[in-house]
Order: C-alpha cells, then sequence, then structure tokens
C-alpha cells in the first residue's frame, strides 16, 4: 500500500486538511463524486492496526483491495467471511487438487507456503499477503519470512487451521477486510457448534471419558491430536508425553484405549461420491485386523473409527472444517449424550451458508466411517 487516495504529504494518512482539499477539488470537478467518498471513507476507517497471529502489529492505511494467500485454510476463511474472490490476486500452489477450493485454481500460484516464490509474489503487487506463521517443514522459511518482512509488502500472519486460535484470527480478518459483520455471522455458527459440544463435556467427569488414540499413518501420531480429542470430550492416552510423533505399540496397549481414530489423508474426499468409504472403510480394517491389537478395547468392542483429513487440522488435504469432526467425535465419544445431533448437518449448513457451495453432502463428499447416518 504505497499510495493512499487523498493523501497529499505522503505519510499514508488523510488528515481533516487533505479531506477539505479534496471536497474543494470535488466542487472544482478534479475529484468524481465516487473518489471523494472513498477518500472519507479512508479518512473516517483508517490507519488500522492489527495484531497478527504472531503478535506483531501491523498497520493498513487504505481498503484491501489485492490480497496473496499462502494456505488453502486462509481462502477457506476469507470465503466463510465473504471476501470476494477478486480480492485474491494470488493462491498456493496445486489448488487443482483441492476440487472443495476449485474456484481459486484459475490464480497466479506463488508456490508452497513454506518455500513461496518471493519474485512472483511482488510481481502480483499485492497491499497485503497472508502467510503461514510457521515453522515450515522447510529449513528456510524463517530466513524467508524475514526476506517477506524486509520486501516492504505488508504481511500478515494467520494459521486458520488452529482451534485454539480460529476465532481471533477470523475476527481479525474481518476487520483486516471490511468484513466485521460477516465475521460475526460466521463465528456465532461456528462457536455455537462448539459451544453446544462444551456445554455438555464440561458436565462429564474425567473418568467418564474414553480414553482414544489417533494416529495419522501407522503407529505415528502428533501432540496436535490432543486439544480436539479433548474438546470432544475424550482423553488422548499419549497426553503430557511430549511431542510424540512415532509411537511404540506396545504402549498403545498398555494405554489400551476405548476409542481408537485413524486419520486418513492424502485424498480428495471433497470429490468422493457419497458413500464411498473404500479409503476410510480400508484404513479401518488395517487397524481392526492389527494382530498387536485383538486385546486392546476399542477393538474388541469395535469403537475404531476412520476420519478424513478435512475433518482435521494439521494433515494435507486438512480443512477448517475440524469442528465438525469435533462434533462427530462427540457423537461417538458419548452417543447417549449426543446422539440428536447432527455433524452432516452442520456441515451442509456450513458449505452452504458460509462457503456459498452448491455442494450437496447426498451426492457428494465422504469423511468419517463407519458414517453417522
Amino acid at each position: 500500500m504505497k499510495t493512499v487516495p487523498g493523501d497529499l504529504d505522503g505519510d499514508l494518512v488523510v488528515s481533516d486538511e487533505e479531506l477539505d482539499a479534496a471536497r474543494a477539488n470535488q466542487v472544482a470537478g478534479n475529484v468524481s463524486s465516487e473518489e471523494l467518498e472513498e477518500i472519507v471513507h479512508i479518512q473516517q476507517s483508517y490507519p488500522r492496526t492489527i495484531i497478527d497471529g504472531r503478535g506483531m502489529e501491523v498497520t493498513i492505511y487504505r481498503p484491501v483491495e489485492r490480497a496473496v494467500c499462502t494456505t488453502p485454510q486462509q481462502l477457506e476463511t476469507l470465503r466463510s467471511i465473504k471476501v470476494p474472490k477478486e480480492t485474491i490476486v494470488g493462491v498456493p500452489q496445486d489448488m487443482e487438487r483441492y476440487s472443495y477450493l476449485s474456484e481459486f485454481a484459475d490464480l497466479p500460484s506463488i508456490g508452497h507456503f513454506y518455500e513461496f516464490d518471493l519474485e512472483t509474489i511482488l510481481a502480483l503487487e499485492p497491499d497485503v499477503v497472508i502467510v503461514h506463521p510457521g515453522p515450515g517443514p522447510s529449513g528456510g522459511f524463517d530466513e524467508l519470512l524475514s526476506k517477506l518482512d524486509a520486501s516492504g509488502l505488508t504481511v500478515f500472519r494467520f494459521r486458520c487451521n488452529v482451534p485454539e486460535t480460529y476465532s481471533e484470527d477470523v475476527e481479525k480478518l474481518g476487520i483486516l477486510f471490511e468484513r466485521g459483520t460477516e465475521a460475526r455471522e460466521f463465528l456465532d455458527f461456528y462457536e455455537g457448534v462448539l459451544g453446544s459440544v462444551e456445554d455438555e463435556v464440561s458436565e462429564i467427569p474425567e473418568d467418564e471419558r474414553p480414553m482414544v488414540y489417533c494416529e495419522y499413518d501407522v503407529y505415528k501420531t502428533s501432540p496436535s491430536d490432543v486439544y480436539p480429542i479433548t474438546m470432544a470430550g475424550g482423553r488422548y492416552i499419549f497426553e503430557g508425553a511430549g511431542p510424540v510423533r512415532e509411537v511404540d505399540p506396545e504402549a498403545v496397549i498398555a494405554a489400551n484405549p476405548d476409542v481408537i481414530i485413524r486419520l486418513v489423508s492424502y485424498d480428495d474426499f471433497d470429490a468422493k461420491a457419497a458413500g464411498d468409504y473404500s479409503r476410510l472403510k480400508a484404513a479401518r480394517e488395517e487397524v481392526m485386523n492389527k494382530t498387536e491389537l485383538q486385546g486392546v478395547k476399542a477393538v474388541q468392542e469395535e469403537r475404531v473409527y476412520a476420519m478424513a483429513a478435512p475433518f482435521w487440522t494439521y494433515l494435507p488435504y486438512c480443512s477448517c472444517r475440524y469442528f465438525v469432526g469435533i462434533e462427530q467425535m462427540a457423537k461417538w465419544f458419548h452417543p447417549g449424550l449426543f446422539g440428536d445431533i447432527d455433524p452432516v448437518e452442520t456441515h451442509q449448513r456450513y458449505l452452504s451458508e458460509f462457503q456459498g457451495l452448491d455442494y450437496d453432502l447426498s451426492e457428494r463428499g465422504a469423511f468419517v466411517y463407519p458414517s453417522s447416518d
């Protein structure tokens, strides 16, 4: 944002005197009524300083007209708060692999979120760039962010896929893109879904919460699993054990989980025909058939479930729809308490009302197995 309409002295702020000058120019025919309206709006509403997801103060001096996003979750969030597609001028690569976000596939690619092409971003001349706070899997990610910060571009850091901070991200993006009303409408829905689960879960004694083991690959798990499982009324079997990645099968057997959740990624589950549970079913059966787990309570009682990446947070193809996954887990963990909730209905409302998609879950999409029908 190198220039601001109505700013005459180059400080990026429209003063009262500069606004008076713009009004005089409008009377003289040198400024159109539309241009004057824009200057008045800027004078009344800017500058705006926002504390981003890294705790950094970032100031904008005029409405955002051109934005680059570096993760699919950022795009999904902006769609939830009704930011027009034409505002987005650059997106992460491989968007054609996400049928859920196909409307963005024709936009210029800036590379992976952790290996973005700075020259491409600069050529797009964005007003703002929204990046992931990090860290990324690439060892040079922090250095790349530093170069972006030094480029003169206005940079905001927002994750947009972490339950702990998502409401705050949405609220701040609403301010950034002048979509405060839309952000509040979405948050009323989003927080309402999670709040209804939390209200019930908060009354469940600790010893009545099932022990849960979650893996994204064979005996591979993550500390990121703790929060959604806890929100859904479960107890993660490795909680407090540090940043677990690979786990010993004997540790799972010793914990004797009541529930096992197998996360399934590397697939576009939104593109599948409704009821095509082939990948999910195979993943569940893989767990159910592990010889070493035959004595585990979850396997014996068949409380083993498969969940697709869009309902989780950190996997490839993950989404901001993890709140539907939390609602689904609550129903799995405590069927007596949550028998009346319908995660499919929640999901459909999100797709139709907030994502603005012509997407019928009765025709396409498969996300959990066994299904919640």
